[in-house]
C-alpha cells in the first residue's frame, strides 16, 4: 500500500542529492513548455491582446484563429521532437539541452516584441514556431537525460520532476495573467500580455545556467566508447567514488547492454527498432504511452481553461484566472505528492489505472450535467459540483497520466535506440497536442457536452489497455527492463497488475542476489583496474 514516508523520502534526498540536484536544472526545461501551455489561454482572453491585434472575439473565425495561435508552438515543438533524435545522439545530451534553450529564448523574445507598429499576427506566429522548436527538443531530451542519470532506486521519481515543473510553470503562468490583469487598470495596455510572454524567459536562463555545470549522460558516453568520462559521471551523480563496487558494475551493465550497438547510425537504429516482435512492441508502447497522455483532454483544459470555467458557470475574466489559477495549484501539489507517495511506492502501472478511472468520472459528470443542466450564468449546485470535477480530473492526472508516461517511456526504450523512441515518442505528442489545441475551441462550439463525453470515453479505453498492455518496471535496472517484453507480453502485464506477484518484483529480488556477489575481486587485483580493462576491450 502506497503512503508518504516523509522521513524516508527526506533520507533519500540526502543520499542522492546530487541526482536530485540534477534533475531539478533539468526539469526546468519542462517548465518551459509548461509556462507557455498556461499562459497562451488567459492571454487569449485579455481584451488587450484583442486590441494589439484587432481581433473581434465575437467574429465566427475568433475560435479558428484561437486555435491557431495556440497549436502554432505545437507544430514547431513537433519539429524540434525531430531533431532531437540527430542531435542529442551526435552532440550528446547536454549540448542537445543547452542549444534547444538558447533557441527558446529567441522564440520568447521575438513573441514578445510582436504588434509593434502593426497588428499583424505573423511575428507572433513565427516566434511561437522557434520557441516551440527549443521546447519540443528539450522536451524530448530531458526525460532521456535525467533517465539516464538517476539511480534506479529514485528514476521514477527523478522523471517524474519534469511534469512536476511543467505543472508548477503552468501554475506561475495562470497567477501572472491573473495579477497582471489586476494590476494593470487600462484595459487596452499591451503589457498585460508582453510581461507574460517576458517572464517565460527566466526558466530558460535557470536551466541554461545550471545545466552548464552538470554532467554528462554516462549512457551517451558508454555509446560514444568514453569509458572513463562515463565512470566519472555515473561516480559524481551517486556521490560515490570511480572505484565503488556499485558503479563499476552499472557500468559492467551498461557496456553489456551497449556490446555491438555502439554508435549505430539512423538507418541501423530504425533497423534495430523494429528487428523482432518484442523490440516492435517495446517501440510501438512508448509512443502510444504518449498518444493516450494528449486523448485524456488534460491540455483542452490547460489551454482554455478560462472558456470551459465560464462554459460550466463561472463567468467574469478574472474569476475564470483565478479558478485557473487555483487548478494550477492543485497540480502542483498532487504532482508533488504523487511523485512522493506513488511513483516509488504504489508503481506506474496501478498509477495509470487509479487515473483512467478518476479522469473518466470527472469528465462524465461534466459533459452529462452540461446535457442535462445547461450553464445559466448562475452557478448552482450542479454548477459548482462541476467546477468541482474539473479539480478531480487534475487530481487523478496528476499522479497517474500526467508524469507516468515520462518515466515509463524513458525506462522501456533501449539504451541503443532511446534517443530515436524518445524523439518518435515526443514527436506523437506534440503532434496529438497540436490537434487537441487546434480542435478544443471548435468542439466546445460545435459539440459542446460531447468534448467531455469523448475525453471521458478515452479515459475508459486507456485504463483497460493499461491492465493487458503495460508492464511495472519500479525498481528494475534499464539493462533489464527488456526482460519484462519477453514470453507472454500480456500475460505478464496482466500479472503485474497483482502487485505481490510483479515481474518488477522478482528482477529486483535478483538483483539483490546477484549484488551480493562481488566480481571486482575474481582475480583482477584492484577495483580501479576494472574501468580500464572494459575500455581496452
Amino acid at each position: 500500500m502506497a503512503k508518504l514516508d516523509l522521513p524516508q523520502v527526506w533520507s533519500d534526498i540526502k543520499t542522492y542529492r546530487r541526482a536530485y540536484f540534477l534533475t531539478a536544472v533539468a526539469s526546468f526545461g519542462g517548465m518551459l513548455f509548461g509556462w507557455d501551455t498556461g499562459l497562451i489561454g488567459g492571454v487569449l482572453t485579455m481584451d488587450a491582446f484583442q486590441h494589439s491585434f484587432n481581433l473581434d472575439k465575437n467574429s465566427s473565425d475568433f475560435a479558428n484563429l484561437q486555435g491557431n495561435i495556440v497549436s502554432v508552438l505545437q507544430a514547431g515543438c513537433f519539429f524540434g521532437a525531430l531533431a532531437s533524435f540527430y542531435v542529442s545522439d551526435t552532440f550528446g545530451r547536454k549540448a542537445a539541452l543547452i542549444s534547444a534553450d538558447v533557441i527558446f529564448i529567441i522564440g520568447s523574445i521575438v513573441q514578445t516584441t510582436c504588434a509593434i507598429g502593426t497588428t499583424s499576427l505573423t511575428q507572433l506566429y513565427v516566434g511561437r514556431v522557434i520557441g516551440g522548436f527549443g521546447v519540443g527538443l528539450i522536451s524530448a531530451v530531458v526525460p532521456t537525460y535525467i533517465g539516464e542519470n538517476a539511480p534506479k532506486e529514485i528514476r521514477g521519481r527523478c522523471v517524474g520532476c519534469m511534469q512536476l515543473f511543467n505543472v508548477t510553470g503552468i501554475c506561475l503562468s495562470f497567477f501572472v495573467n491573473y495579477g497582471i490583469n489586476l494590476d494593470i487598470k487600462s484595459p487596452t495596455d499591451s503589457k498585460k500580455w508582453r510581461v507574460p510572454f517576458a517572464l517565460q524567459m527566466l526558466p530558460g536562463i535557470f536551466l541554461l545556467v545550471g545545466i552548464l555545470f552538470q554532467n554528462e549522460s554516462p549512457r551517451w558516453l558508454v555509446e560514444k566508447n568514453r569509458i572513463k568520462d562515463a565512470a566519472k559521471a555515473l561516480a559524481y551523480v551517486r556521490g560515490k567514488s570511480v572505484d565503488d563496487s556499485e558503479v563499476i558494475q552499472e557500468l559492467d551493465e551498461i557496456v553489456a547492454d551497449f556490446n555491438g550497438h555502439e554508435k549505430m547510425p539512423m538507418i541501423a537504429q530504425l533497423k534495430a527498432a523494429f528487428s523482432g516482435k518484442r523490440m516492435i512492441y517495446r517501440s510501438s508502447f512508448v509512443v502510444l504511452l504518449m498518444f493516450w497522455q494528449q486523448w485524456t483532454g488534460t491540455n483542452s483544459v490547460n489551454y482554455y481553461a478560462p472558456q470551459i470555467f465560464k462554459r460550466i458557470g463561472l463567468v467574469g475574466t478574472s474569476s475564470g484566472l483565478f479558478a485557473t489559477g487555483v487548478y494550477g495549484i492543485v497540480k502542483i501539489v498532487v504532482t508533488a505528492i504523487g511523485l512522493m507517495a506513488f511513483t516509488e511506492q504504489l508503481g506506474r502501472k496501478w498509477s495509470l489505472i487509479i487515473g483512467s478511472i478518476g479522469q473518466a468520472f470527472a469528465m462524465f459528470y461534466i459533459g452529462v450535467n452540461q446535457a442535462v443542466h445547461p450553464p445559466t450564468g448562475e452557478l448552482d449546485g450542479n454548477s459548482v459540483f462541476a467546477i468541482v470535477c474539473v479539480y478531480l480530473f487534475v487530481v487523478f492526472y496528476s499522479f497517474g497520466w500526467g508524469p507516468i508516461p515520462f518515466v515509463l517511456a524513458s525506462e522501456c526504450s533501449p539504451n541503443h535506440v532511446r534517443s530515436l523512441l524518445m524523439a518518435a515518442s515526443l514527436m506523437v505528442q506534440w503532434l496529438f497536442n497540436f490537434i487537441i489545441a487546434k480542435i478544443t475551441p471548435l468542439m466546445l462550439d460545435e459539440i459542446t457536452y460531447g468534448t467531455f463525453l469523448l475525453f471521458g470515453s478515452l479515459c475508459i479505453v486507456m485504463g483497460i489497455w493499461t491492465v493487458f498492455c503495460v508492464p511495472e518496471t519500479k525498481g528494475v535496472r534499464l539493462e533489464s527492463i527488456g526482460e519484462l517484453f519477453e514470453g507472454n507480453i500480456i500475460r505478464g502485464c496482466i500479472q503485474d497488475t497483482i502487485p505481490s506477484r510483479s515481474r518488477a518484483k522478482q528482477l529486483r529480488n535478483q538483483h539483490r542476489v546477484t549484488d551480493d556477489v562481488d566480481p571486482l575481486y575474481d582475480g583482477m587485483g584492484k577495483k580501479g583496474a576494472r574501468v580500464e580493462q572494459i575500455e581496452d576491450v
